[in-house]
């Protein structure tokens, strides 16, 4: 992983610092030392690909642990909440119709707000294709966008969060 990291930089010409784990492809007891290993700050793949909502009951970014060395590591995990795959795939996970699914959006969302955490989006683009789908992004951008948010990509949350939120402790 660090070698793929550090030739994409290279091609970049920019640091990468943040990370998903395809298809959320994640071993709780190695992905974080190896995420570390290569030099990232933040991660997003602790989320669900059949449901939506609070995977270990949070909204709230941690700092992930290397179970076998006992130690918190200097990456952050900000938590996947929503994935539309997770949504509106009619062969897997929930099975949702546009309608139901933007109701457990607003759901989610208020329940996020009430801890002052932070809703993660996950929508694939090569799901545009489909206008369901799409339309259910638009729908739920909207909906955010009434409600002043911040949108930021993960590393500037990231960063947002150490600088206002995080004393150093565990969160």
């Amino acid at each position: 992983m660090k070698r793929q990291k550090e030739a994409l930089e290279k091609v970049l010409n920019h640091d990468i610092v943040s990370i998903r784990q395809h298809c959320l492809h994640y071993d709780i007891g190695i992905t974080p030392q190896i995420q570390a290993d290569a030099g990232f700050k933040y991660d997003s793949t602790l989320g669900f690909n059949d449901n939506v909502g609070f995977r270990f009951g949070t909204s709230r970014p941690w700092y992930l642990y290397n179970l076998k060395g006992e130690k918190e590591l200097p990456i952050m995990e900000i938590p996947l909440i929503v994935q539309d795959g997770a949504l509106l795939n009619p062969d897997k996970g929930m099975r949702l119709d546009k309608e139901t699914a933007f109701q457990y959006l607003v759901q989610i969302t208020e329940s996020v707000e009430k801890v002052g955490g932070v809703l993660t989006l996950l929508w694939h683009p090569n799901h545009i294709i489909n206008q369901n789908w799409w339309n259910l992004y638009l729908q739920t951008l909207q909906y955010l966008d009434e409600k002043n948010p911040w949108f930021a990509p993960l590393h500037k949350i990231g960063a947002w969060w150490i600088d206002h939120i995080d004393d150093g402790s565990v969160i």
